[in-house]
């Protein structure tokens, strides 16, 4: 049975992009005709479908994409009306995913009016030329302008960094970001993903140019008085992310929308971890909850996937997860929440990495170190 235990968190995705940049591996399409009509009629569906079956109350709501600022006015006026009427409005945070192409002052202001709080600006570089090599359909102007737009408007502006890119100044890039005045500033590396154009034209990142980079973004950030609070995510006190520090550690999340991902509990506390089919699939198939509600054992519905996730696999989940965050996490809670301990069963893992300066252990706690961050893909499958 699924837990009564109201859930908090709920992502929304929207798949639709003007253009599809050569690094990205995430669902998405150029928008057509009618296109975003039929995603809002199945939207509307699948939150019933949801509320049906998962007593709902938000604290947070991530619309992400693909590009979410893409949607005209009343279209994503229509998404912020059926998540309200459906889930509630968040009482905690309401982040929307922004590309700068998509940005006016006057749009700002209307989707700060729709509620959301949070605005994420993808950013990437200031330099035209990088952007330009990254696919990006901005200019370093447009960025500038639309974070000064948000801060004027929103509670929090968040600012996502890409690196490293061919001729990119990493230093230049950070400062630039920090003397905007954002609140909070992502610092993603550059992966080069199967299948993704930069993939088929044989791009390729330096690894070890990379993690310099990184290394480089880190220190620059925290002499700005940015606190590093995950792997990724710096943020100025009181402007952590609130959604995405409920997905690292692994708390009950909705996914909604083609390619969404989601969590649910049990009254066990095992979880049920579902993943919605792709554009054309999701718009004529049940929510995956559907199907979970009457058997949580149940594999897919309609091309999504389903997985019960207990024991040694919740083990591992709350580990990948929990060392993401630079406070670590707590073993005994990972003890309590799967019912196996990682100090038994992971014990020379655990000891190794710790001989290797990869990951600190400090009584319950384990967090990866400074080094361990630049290689915790490493330390995640050693732990695996």
């Amino acid at each position: 049975m699924l837990s009564a235990v109201p859930v908090r968190h709920a992502y929304v995705h929207v798949p639709f992009c003007a253009s599809i940049c050569p690094f990205c591996s995430f669902h998405v399409k150029v928008r057509e005709a009618g296109d975003v009509a039929a995603y809002l009629d199945r939207l509307e569906e699948e939150l019933a479908e949801i509320v049906a079956v998962v007593p709902v109350d938000l604290d947070t709501l991530y619309v992400g994409g693909g590009t979410p600022s893409y949607l005209r006015t009343a279209e994503l006026a229509r998404l912020c009306e059926m998540v309200e009427r459906h889930l509630g409005r968040p009482r905690r945070e309401a982040t929307l995913e922004v590309h700068p192409s998509t940005a006016t002052a006057s749009r700002v202001r209307h989707w700060v009016e729709l509620g959301f709080t949070r605005l994420s600006i993808g950013a990437q570089s200031f330099d035209d030329e990088v952007l330009r090599r990254l696919g990006r359909t901005h200019s370093g102007a447009d960025a500038l302008a639309c974070i000064e737009w948000a801060l004027a408007a929103a509670q929090v502006t968040s600012v996502d960094l890409m690196m490293p890119a061919a001729g990119q100044d990493v230093s230049a890039d950070v400062r630039r970001a920090v003397a905007t005045g954002a609140q909070h500033i992502s610092v993603y590396a550059l992966t080069i993903e199967p299948g993704t154009p930069f993939a088929m034209d044989g791009v390729c990142v330096d690894d070890g140019g990379a993690a310099e980079a990184l290394s480089a973004a880190a220190d620059l950030l925290g002499a700005a008085g940015f606190e590093r609070y995950e792997v990724s995510n710096y943020a100025r006190p009181q402007a952590r992310c609130l959604h995405n520090q409920a997905y690292w550690a692994v708390a009950p999340s909705l996914g909604i929308g083609p390619s969404a991902s989601g969590v649910v509990c049990c009254d066990d506390g095992s979880l049920i971890r579902w993943t919605n089919p792709t554009l054309d699939r999701w718009r004529v198939a049940r929510s995956p909850l559907m199907v979970i509600e009457s058997d949580r054992d149940a594999r897919s519905d309609g091309g999504g996937s389903v997985e019960h996730v207990h024991g040694e696999d919740l083990m591992r989940d709350l580990l990948m997860c929990g060392l993401r965050r630079v406070d670590g996490v707590d073993l005994d809670e990972v003890t309590r929440r799967s019912g196996v301990d990682p100090r038994d069963v992971r014990r020379s893992e655990l000891a190794r990495l710790s001989d290797d300066a990869l990951v600190d252990i400090d009584g319950a706690l384990l967090a990866a170190t400074d080094r361990g961050r630049l290689l915790l893909d490493q330390v995640t499958v050693a732990l695996w």
